[in-house]
């Protein structure tokens, strides 16, 4: 069996791949390429799923039995927290258990470096390589109390110093005065203790739900997509809410409703967040975005006079971006953002906390907010399908009909195509594009398409559905 690392960390299923034995083999490749580079003191953290804390304890044991010094959170610990401790406190890496929006079956693990970064496919091929050649049976283990006594072992509380720099970052003060009535949904994830507590700092009238550990996660994936959050959508309206702010299973993703109780992509937020950054809060330089990300974010940086940088999909991508050209903000289409000047990781509960501070400063609705700036820019749709599929073979055999995708199309032709990651077609018309390519963390095939007008996406989908037999 391999154990392969994914865009973000290696996911398996509990009991499956993900067993004591496999975690104990990708803890001390990750041990030894740390003592190969000089790495002496990391941070491991968990989030809220079945027993998280066992494995993040085994993990601890192998990592001071090599004579790493661990760190620990002794709470759930979100990934963007842990990014920003291993920056904060100097450290050589950072280990998260996670799966992060996967189902509640899946657990994961992922790595970040020292730059608090999810750790760059060059580093996670050779932590595979060095994963081959372990034998479990010469795996050492330190009991955590004679770690502890040989200063191999600490607990820690990042959050003081962590909501310190989010304050730096988000005008606080600013949101106070707003008097924003805000419904915070947990989702039964590592936000517990963060987000629920800012929250109760800035706002005027809180309700948080979902905010106690459930690892089945109230029977779905923590992801706080359409789905899971329209629950909420007539309570928004009829008790006037000004917003619904969330957070996945790790707050490395986040979701929102407006004030009419509508879900507004992430795409949507991504290109609001970077037109409040650029308007309200003067900053300059580029956006970033994945290549499955909404051109919406490339319009306002035009009209600022700002460049727009591209990146294969995966948050490590970007992460270099906001690293070496300080990007105003970095973004993709699954929920994952970052600003400059924080953590070159996703983090869910910064883009919450920007959302309520662009509501502040405008000083309208989100619902207006919207309004207005598909004024301005006009209309982005675009949408995602995700396709199940059983064995690798299944899945080349689809990707492989896309070759010919034109024979499918009804008045719209190719104009450009690239395979820099998956297959992706520019078209013709309404600056329209479709993207298709497997996911790097599930099983799973992912269809991206966009249009400015509603028209050409619906002969883009038509012709998805052709192809695939995949009906809505």
């Amino acid at each position: 069996m391999k154990i392969k690392f994914g865009t973000s960390g290696w996911r398996a299923i509990m009991g499956d791949q993900f067993t004591f034995s496999n975690v104990k083999i990708v803890t001390q490749a990750i041990a030894e390429y740390l003592k190969k580079n000089g790495g002496r003191k990391v941070i491991v953290a968990r989030d809220t799923r079945f027993m998280t804390e066992n494995y993040a304890q085994l993990v601890a044991e192998v990592l001071a039995a090599n004579g790493i010094k661990v760190l620990m959170p002794e709470n759930p610990t979100p990934t963007p927290v842990v990014s920003y401790a291993i920056r904060h406190y100097k450290l050589d890496g950072g280990i998260n258990i996670t799966a992060s929006h996967n189902p509640p079956e899946y657990c994961g693990i992922k790595f970040n470096p020292s730059d608090g970064s999810p750790a760059p496919t060059e580093v996670t091929s050779e932590i595979e390589k060095l994963i081959e050649k372990i034998d479990e049976r010469k795996i050492p283990l330190m009991n955590l109390r004679e770690a502890s006594s040989k200063d191999l072992f600490e607990i820690i509380d990042p959050k003081p110093d962590y909501f310190k720099a989010l304050s730096e970052l988000i005008d606080i003060e600013r949101i106070k005065s707003a008097g924003l009535r805000v419904i915070a949904d947990l989702l039964y994830g590592s936000s517990i203790g963060y987000l629920d507590d800012l929250c109760q700092m800035i706002c005027s009238d809180l309700d948080i739900v979902h905010n106690y550990r459930n690892p089945y996660f109230g029977g779905g994936r923590p992801e706080p997509d359409e789905t899971r959050l329209l629950e909420f959508s007539s309570r928004i309206k009829n008790l006037n809410w000004d917003v619904l702010i969330s957070t996945d299973g790790d707050a490395d993703r986040f979701g929102i409703l407006d004030n009419n109780g509508e879900f507004v992509k992430p795409n949507e937020i991504i290109a609001l967040l970077a037109y409040h950054l650029y308007k309200n809060k003067g900053k300059t330089g580029p956006v970033a975005r994945t290549i499955a990300t909404s051109h919406a974010v490339d319009a306002v940086a035009h009209t600022f006079k700002q460049k727009v940088l591209e990146t294969p999909v995966g948050f490590k991508f970007l992460a270099t971006v906001l690293m070496s050209e300080n990007a105003v903000i970095a973004g993709e289409e699954s929920g994952g953002l970052s600003i400059a000047n924080h953590v070159p990781e996703k983090d869910g509960i910064l883009a919450c906390l920007l959302v309520l501070e662009m509501i502040a400063y405008e000083k309208r609705s989100l619902s207006e907010i919207r309004k207005q700036f598909e004024k301005e820019y006009g209309k982005f749709n675009n949408t995602r399908i995700d396709i199940d599929f059983q064995s690798d073979e299944e899945k080349k055999q689809f990707l492989d009909k896309f070759k010919n995708i034109e024979d499918y199309l009804v008045n719209l032709k190719i104009v450009d195509e690239d395979s820099v990651d998956g297959i992706r077609y520019f078209f013709d018309k309404d600056g329209s594009w479709l993207l298709v390519r497997p996911s790097g963390t599930e099983p799973i095939v992912r269809i991206y398409l966009e249009s400015r007008d509603l028209q050409t996406l619906q002969v883009m989908l038509s012709a998805v559905r052709k192809i695939s037999r995949y009906a809505e």
